[in-house]
């Protein structure tokens, strides 16, 4: 039991100090990257697929996506990473992190996904 709340509390100040480390880096204001894809809504998350197959997982702006799901899109934001508690009750704590792209603005290139997807 000790080992479990150690570990929770070692990755709620890991998840902490990753935080604490993006602010730092935004404060520095990296450069937006653009990507371009089409735009899907699957299992509650927005997903960009580029024509070479390649996938975006997006957060931020939902109220500008919305509108652009099964369009083709033009995306820019920053890339970053999130990290999730995957715990299951009764087991030791357990995080993932996952690689996602903040969107800032989204602009409509085409009415239909040209790839298909």
């Amino acid at each position: 039991m000790r080992k479990a709340v150690l570990f929770t509390l070692v990755m709620l100040i890991s998840a902490v100090c990753l935080q604490v480390q993006a602010v730092g880096q935004s404060s520095g204001k990296p450069a937006p990257t653009t990507i371009q894809g089409c735009l899907q809504f699957t299992d509650g998350r927005y997903i960009l697929t580029e024509s070479n197959g390649t996938f975006h997982r997006l957060y931020g702006e939902a109220n500008k996506l919305t509108h652009q799901v099964g369009h083709e899109v033009q995306i820019t934001g920053t890339p970053g990473v999130r990290t999730t508690d995957t715990t299951q009750q009764g087991q030791e704590s357990s995080a993932q992190e996952r690689p996602v792209f903040q969107v800032k603005t989204v602009k409509q290139v085409a009415d239909t996904c040209s790839s298909g997807k």
